[in-house]
């Protein structure tokens, strides 16, 4: 358990290189918030095709360990090209590729912990904390080192963790990936289910404004005067504070169920977007990622519980799938390549602010879907009543 937990600290270390200061670091090329939104954007586009590509090649090998290392191998590669390129268009094809390779190895590090926890009785949660500590405290000494050496160090920062990573590889012992079969006949049956299509398109309300955060954060930041250091306390609070929030989730969940917690979560969205569209100065964006604790870990544990309750159990890694896609993709392309333009055009408040409309639309669907559910579950066991007592009589 120790040596998947440090892989995972690790692993989850370099993604906040790529995920909160390389927009940083386009900006220092030149690149406008509009080009660097479109960069973005187009890796998200990558990742759709990505993540379940890799997912059915682990399935097809039987194995989860090599397609991690061959997917950090070859992040390593194609980052030398992308933080070499001058050019936007060679730095959104090698973006675009590069996202292609290293989209799979979270969420097949992930699928390797819960084997790993199944087949030895251990928590999958205490090894993932990991990940949120190794993002938190990487953002923080990545802001601190910056400061003192500049961005253009990023490519060598990221080089030295990137290789440390593949070594570490060599602690995890490999398991076998799941020998299901997704064909076009399970994606069609899964992804006509009305209320499956329903819970991702709320999803997709609140994860759009969400995916627009994690690159314009950065920017934001640096445009209310922050020094690179304060850019690394941000997301340091922001993932340090999921940590209370996924140990007592489940227990949030038994009391209100998951469409009450993910109302929850949408709402605490809205708010968290209105505060930063009125912030005006770094230390209120800092404190108000604390509300990182009530939104993304409550939303994510929920949503991937509803979706395991309403489709099918031998679809569930489909259905999972289905988030992933839906939460990083298509709310990373919209989300980046609008959030990008508008930040541009219209300026961090304006983006904020239709951020938060986003957020509220979201809200509004969730409390409905949660009325309708409560009143349908009602009805349902009211009508099982009459019909045992229907039963008792005769």
């Amino acid at each position: 358990m120790v040596r998947i937990s440090l892989f995972i600290y690790l692993l989850f270390s370099t993604f906040s290189v790529m995920g909160f200061f390389l927009p940083l670091y386009l900006q220092s090329k030149g690149l406008t918030s509009g080009q660097i939104g479109s960069i973005i954007a187009l890796g998200a586009f990558a990742s759709i095709f990505g993540q379940p590509f890799w997912g059915y090649v682990s399935d097809k090998k039987k194995t989860i360990k090599r397609i991690v290392q061959m997917s950090l191998i070859s992040s390593f590669l194609l980052s030398i090209g992308l933080f070499s390129s001058e050019k936007f268009h060679l730095i959104m094809l090698f973006y675009a590729m590069f996202i292609f390779f290293n989209c799979s190895a979270g969420p097949l590090t992930e699928t390797l912990c819960l084997s790993y926890a199944y087949q030895n009785n251990k928590d999958f949660g205490r090894m993932r904390l990991w990940g949120e500590v190794g993002v938190g405290t990487a953002s923080l000494f990545l802001g601190i080192i910056i400061d003192h050496i500049g961005i253009n160090y990023l490519s060598v920062i990221y080089l030295v963790m990137l290789c440390i990573t593949i070594a570490a590889t060599t602690l995890v012992r490999d398991t076998k990936a799941s020998t299901a079969s997704v064909n076009i006949a399970v994606l069609k049956q899964i992804f006509t289910q009305p209320k499956l299509l329903w819970f991702l398109l709320m999803i997709l309300l609140i994860a759009i404004p969400h995916r627009m955060n994690d690159t314009m954060l950065a920017i934001y930041l640096i445009q209310l005067g922050a020094s690179k250091t304060q850019l690394g306390l941000a997301w340091l609070v922001a993932t340090l504070s999921t940590i209370p929030a996924l140990l007592f989730v489940g227990k949030l969940i038994k009391k209100w169920n998951e469409l009450g917690i993910f109302v929850i979560a949408a709402f605490v969205y809205t708010l968290r977007w209105i505060i930063y569209s009125q912030a005006d100065s770094p230390s209120v964006l800092i404190i108000s990622q604390l509300l990182h604790s009530l939104t993304f870990p409550l939303l994510l544990v929920a949503s991937l519980q509803y979706i395991l309750n309403i489709v099918p159990s031998e679809f569930r890694a489909t259905g999972q799938a289905a988030f992933s896609v839906t939460f990083g993709g298509i709310a990373g392309i919209i989300g980046n390549a609008a959030g990008g333009y508008i930040f541009e055009k219209l300026g961090s408040h304006t983006t904020y602010g239709v951020g938060s409309i986003f957020a509220l639309i979201g809200t509004f669907a969730a409390i409905a879907t949660y009325v309708i559910d409560k009143r349908s579950h009602k009805n349902a066991v009211i009508s099982s009543k009459n019909q045992t007592h229907g039963t008792h009589i005769r």
